[in-house]
C-alpha cells in the first residue's frame, strides 16, 4: 500500500483542502421539474472541515450561492421563454461539524437551511404568461456520515458511509416536488477516497453514490453518483497565513426522478464543472475557503433551469 510522506504544512494544506472536496459530494440537492431544481445538480456542501490527521473537532459555516436562470434542453441552450419554469434562486446555509475519534474513525454531520424562491410560468401554454413566486427559508434534509481511515498509516484512504435523513420539508407551497427543501426520504450515502502528495502538490480523487431507501408520497428522487479529481498547490506562506490554491473537476451523473408525483422527462442529468478555489490558513484554529464552480459540460433530459456558475465561500474552526 503507497504511503507519502507531508510536510507539516502540507498535511494542514491537505487536511482542510479535503473538506472542500467534500462538498462535492454531500449536498446533492435534487434537480427539476418541467425544467428546474438545485437539489441535486450541484454539490455545495462540507468545505472547510477537513480530513483529521489527529483527534479533534471542527466546525464550519459554508454559505453557497446558486442562480438557476437560463434555460437549457439536452445539450443546447434554449431561450427563457421555452421553459415553464423562468428562476430557481437559492442561498445555502451549512453548519457542518467533523469528530476525529481516533485515526481510524470519525464522524461529520450537516444541518443545511435554504432560503429560495421560486418563479414560475402558471399559465405556460395557455395564453399570456402568468408568473407566480414562491419563497421558503428552512430546514433542508440533514446528512450523518461516518468516515473510516485505518487502510494507511497517513489515513490517504478513507470509506465514507451515512444517510441523508427526511428532515427538510417537501410540502412548501408553491414548489414542485423535486424543487423543494427537502425530498421525504431516507438516502444512503457511501464513497471513498485517495489522496497523494509529491512535494509542493498534492492530488485527490473521490467518488460518493446517493440512493433513496424507500419513496415518499409517490416520489422518489433518482439516484446519484458525484466524482471529483483535483490538485493542490501547498508551497505559499504569506506572513502568518498560508494560501493553498486548487483547481478541481466535478461531475455528476444523476438518474430521473420516479412516481407519481415526479417528472422522468424532465429530470436526470449529467454535469462538469470546473473548480477553481482557494483556503487560507490563519494560524493553528481558523480557515477561510471560497471556491467558483464553472461549467464546462451541461446535458439535462428534458427542459431545465441552470446557472451560469456557482459560488461557495466558508469558514471553518477547529478545537
Amino acid at each position: 500500500m503507497e504511503r507519502y510522506i507531508l510536510t507539516a504544512n502540507a498535511k494542514k494544506a491537505y487536511t482542510s483542502l479535503f473538506s472542500i472536496i467534500c462538498s462535492a459530494f454531500f449536498l446533492i440537492p435534487s434537480i427539476a421539474s418541467a425544467c428546474a431544481c438545485g437539489c441535486g445538480m450541484f454539490s455545495v456542501g462540507m468545505p472547510g472541515l477537513g480530513l483529521a490527521t489527529k483527534t479533534g473537532v471542527s466546525i464550519n459555516l459554508q454559505t453557497t450561492f446558486l442562480d438557476q436562470n437560463a434555460a437549457r434542453q439536452g445539450n443546447s441552450k434554449i431561450p427563457l421563454n421555452r421553459s415553464p419554469d423562468q428562476r430557481i434562486n437559492s442561498i445555502f446555509y451549512n453548519l457542518n461539524t467533523q469528530i476525529q475519534f481516533n485515526r481510524k474513525w470519525g464522524m461529520v454531520a450537516m444541518i443545511p437551511f435554504w432560503q429560495r424562491s421560486f418563479t414560475t410560468n402558471g399559465n405556460f401554454g395557455n395564453g399570456p404568461a402568468q408568473m407566480i413566486s414562491s419563497n421558503v427559508n428552512t430546514l433542508s434534509d440533514i446528512r450523518i456520515m461516518g468516515e473510516y481511515t485505518g487502510f494507511s498509516p497517513d489515513m490517504s484512504i478513507g470509506l465514507l458511509f451515512g444517510l441523508k435523513l427526511p428532515t427538510g420539508t417537501y410540502t412548501a407551497p408553491g414548489f414542485d416536488r423535486d424543487t423543494q427543501p427537502g425530498s421525504g426520504t431516507t438516502d444512503l450515502l457511501l464513497g471513498g477516497y485517495k489522496m497523494g502528495q509529491e512535494l509542493n502538490w498534492g492530488w485527490f480523487v473521490q467518488g460518493v453514490v446517493r440512493s433513496a431507501i424507500s419513496s415518499r408520497d409517490g416520489y422518489r428522487p433518482g439516484d446519484s453518483l458525484q466524482l471529483v479529481l483535483g490538485t493542490h498547490y501547498d508551497a505559499l506562506p504569506y506572513g502568518h497565513f498560508h494560501v493553498t490554491p486548487m483547481l478541481r473537476v466535478n461531475a455528476t451523473l444523476r438518474q430521473a426522478d420516479s412516481g407519481i408525483y415526479s417528472s422522468p422527462s424532465n429530470t436526470g442529468l449529467q454535469t462538469v464543472y470546473l473548480t477553481p478555489g482557494i483556503l487560507i490558513s490563519m494560524g493553528a484554529h481558523w480557515r477561510m475557503n471560497a471556491n467558483v464552480y464553472l461549467p464546462v459540460y451541461d446535458h439535462v433530459h428534458g427542459v431545465q433551469l441552470v446557472p451560469h456558475q456557482i459560488v461557495s465561500v466558508g469558514i471553518t474552526y477547529s478545537l
